[in-house]
């Protein structure tokens, strides 16, 4: 399409747009910024937006069954415009520098992925991407000077050892920001088999509109008509224009009251006026289904996710707005929430002690936490009565995420984000204190899963977030309860004071005979009970000694680090007093010698603190036992690949406890399925997921489950995949 600037013009001055996909927006191009342009402001939560909206569109069209040709017919998805203009070789972006930027980190990242499978003539179809040949010169296609040492920091096998610079600028410390939530938050079901199909499908399948101007400063006059004059109304707008058209008496008062909220909300954040109303919209009208066999959200919720004005006049009637005080009453009800709200928003952001578990959640991804609270108020609940609310919902998706987090079981913000909603159905319409209490104490009696299976629980390729929140909570836990302050701000902070310590180096040889394997050594190494939290300098300056000198340090840290020295408790009160109050002498004491059996006793001990934190008695009441509690295997996730594990050993396509192979190289590692379907590895480990088993079986980020692993069937060892397809043609599963 071609789109004059000016009567009898010459052909370059034309403004032109074209349809192109993710591949053709990352080939050739040299991209920068132009002077005028904001720099990167994306944070997590855009990050984890587009990451789910690109994960759903691509599961909703994926099957194990798929040849890789099948991709080509996947429905695309449209990302939106950018605007640039040239001058050469240098490719200017006027706008959609944060998408591209943050693809830009996606690739990186997918790269790695490719690699960790093998595949490498898929990442080096990403390399052409990621980094562009321009005069002889290799820079990277979004070459913007600030960025390049971490970009080619990014670009090393070793990008995980990366850190920041104590004067990196606000900008590159949220293009950290937004890396991470790669390294640590990416699906599991996208870096399994179906890794090379979503990269098939991102690449060519997904698209965006290119807008190229043809001069700087018309580049700047698109950009302004774009986000400024002329533009769409948005969601909100809207809603607003229908609402307050329906209103007799004084529309004006109600437009202030309107212009008032989102006005305060726009002090969160740009999203938030938004976000709150699609919040409200969920937890006060929205068809929700409160059962705990579904991955889906329900339509209501998916609709009100995207343009929400409309979902609210298609059901006009089904919220109650037949007269004009109806839409008056709603603007009004809008208004009290939001102020709910923003109390909400502020403790997601700054750690407040009294509504801890809000910000919590929100570290760990959880979204949507203010939906059942929003629907568990009522009109007349004061600031008190509200806090306590949300408080007792925050704290049961706290203890929800901890559990299924040690059980390996999918505990990502979006899953945790179904279960919030799930709650929706159980809250809405206003329930006392009490009742709340009663009604999750009773969710909590009915999970088939807890602490007792956290063992051989530790770090992996991909959980490093959760494991630093996880020792965050017991380390913190133990210093408040001596008197020491509370220092969770500190541990959790997004700037990383902190970082996770092995206790043993990384140095196999030092740990011989008592571990004969590598993989033996790696999985007590990683081991949550040989794990601490420790400051960032401290954990550089001595990582590498010998346990035996290293714990001399340890006694300065942390109550739980110091107590590995021998002298930790001497003329220590508050300890000691702690120890024995909650009878851990056996489990929290020092060694001389951390061995294998030290490692299991620590162990031991962090299962004991996550009891001892995440006690439901404590926050919900006594626990009423349910009648019959649900099948694990009926109520796991299936991450949509439709056919799991346990569906064939329960139709006998698979023995019970197979016994599983995989080979890598000249390497041969071994799993055996469980009665639930979780697969266990030969250290003991377990895992939810073929893909989870492999991926720690093999050390790296990234296994094709399916592919990867063998049984044997008879006299042949057939690959699970085989298995699988062979049962769906045969119409067993």
């Amino acid at each position: 399409m071609l789109m004059a600037a000016g009567g009898g013009r010459v052909l370059e001055n034309l403004i032109q747009s074209k349809a192109m996909t993710i591949e053709e927006v990352f080939t050739g191009h040299r991209y920068q910024l132009d002077t005028y342009q904001r720099d990167f402001t994306w944070g997590r939560t855009d990050v984890r937006r587009l990451v789910d909206d690109l994960r759903k569109k691509f599961i909703n069209n994926w099957r194990l069954e798929h040849d890789r040709e099948h991709v080509a017919r996947y429905q695309p998805y449209f990302l939106g415009p950018y605007v640039y203009h040239e001058e050469a070789p240098v490719t200017y972006l006027v706008d959609g520098q944060q998408r591209i930027t943050t693809l830009h980190l996606m690739l990186i990242y997918l790269r790695e992925l490719l690699r960790a499978q093998e595949l490498d003539d898929e990442a080096d179809r990403l390399a052409s991407l990621i980094q562009t040949r321009k005069f002889g010169q290799t820079v990277h296609t979004l070459d913007i000077p600030e960025r390049r040492q971490f970009l080619e920091e990014a670009f090393k096998d070793n990008n995980d050892a990366y850190a920041l610079p104590e004067n990196a600028s606000g900008a590159l410390r949220r293009l950290w920001d937004a890396s991470r939530v790669f390294r640590e938050e990416f699906p599991e079901e996208l870096r399994g088999d179906a890794l090379p199909y979503f990269v098939d499908w991102l690449l060519d399948g997904v698209c965006m509109v290119g807008i190229r101007a043809a001069t700087s400063e018309q580049g700047w006059e698109i950009y302004e008509s774009m986000n400024d004059r002329g533009v769409r109304l948005g969601p909100i707008d809207l809603l607003k224009s229908f609402l307050l058209s329906k209103i007799d008496t004084e529309p004006a008062g109600a437009d202030i009251i309107w212009r008032r909220m989102v006005s305060e909300l726009a002090g969160i954040d740009v999203n938030a006026p938004s976000d709150f109303i699609k919040t409200y919209l969920i937890g006060r009208f929205a068809e929700v289904d409160t059962s705990t066999d579904t991955d889906e959200l329900s339509p209501d919720v998916e609709r009100i996710s995207g343009p929400f004005h409309t979902w609210v006049k298609d059901n006009s009637q089904h919220i109650g707005l037949t007269r004009s005080s109806d839409h008056r009453k709603l603007i009004d009800d809008l208004e009290e929430n939001a102020r709910r709200y923003c109390t909400l928003a502020a403790a997601a952001r700054i750690y407040d002690a009294e509504l801890s578990g809000i910000f919590f959640n929100s570290y760990n991804g959880i979204s949507t936490q203010a939906a059942p609270i929003l629907a568990a108020v009522e009109e007349r609940d004061d600031s008190a009565i509200f806090k306590a609310k949300a408080k007792l919902i925050a704290d049961y998706l706290d203890l929800v995420f901890v559990r299924r987090l040690v059980n390996d079981l999918p505990c990502s913000g979006a899953h945790l984000d179904r279960e919030a909603v799930r709650l929706v159905g159980l809250l809405r319409g206003g329930v006392s204190v009490s009742n709340l209490r009663e009604i999750l104490a009773r969710e909590v009696s009915a999970l088939d899963y807890d602490f007792t299976s956290m063992n051989t629980y530790g770090l992996r390729s991909n959980n490093s977030r959760q494991v630093r929140y996880l020792l965050a909570r017991l380390s913190g836990f133990v210093e408040t309860a001596c008197d020491r302050g509370d220092e969770m701000r500190s541990y959790l902070d997004s700037q990383r004071p902190f970082e996770i310590e092995h206790i043993w180096a990384n140095h196999f040889d030092r740990y011989q005979p008592e571990t004969g394997t590598r993989a033996e050594f790696d999985s007590y190494r990683n081991r949550l009970g040989a794990l601490l939290l420790l400051r960032k300098s401290d954990n550089a300056s001595y990582q590498d000694l010998p346990y035996e000198q290293k714990v001399d340090y340890y006694q300065r840290q942390s109550h739980l680090a110091g107590s590995l020295h021998s002298n930790h408790r001497a003329r220590n009160p508050s300890f000691n007093k702690f120890v024995r109050g909650h009878q851990l002498d056996r489990l929290l004491r020092p060694f001389p010698k951390f061995d294998k059996k030290a490692i299991r006793t620590r162990q031991d001990l962090y299962q004991r603190l996550c009891e001892i934190i995440w006690n439901p008695s404590a926050t919900f009441g006594n626990l009423a036992r349910p009648a019959q509690r649900p099948d694990r295997s009926r109520t796991r996730t299936r991450a949509r690949y439709d056919v799991a594990v346990a569906d064939l050993i329960a139709k006998g396509v698979l023995p019970a406890r197979a016994q599983l192979v995989g080979r890598r190289r000249s390497e041969e590692f071994k799993a055996q399925v469980l009665d639930d379907g979780r697969i266990q590895v030969d250290s003991g480990e377990t895992f939810g997921s073929l893909s989870a088993a492999g991926e720690f079986a093999l050390q790296t980020k990234s296994c094709p489950g399916w592919n990867f692993w063998r049984t044997r069937i008879g006299d042949r060892e057939v690959r699970l995949v085989e298995v699988r397809r062979q049962a769906l043609e045969s119409g067993i599963v």
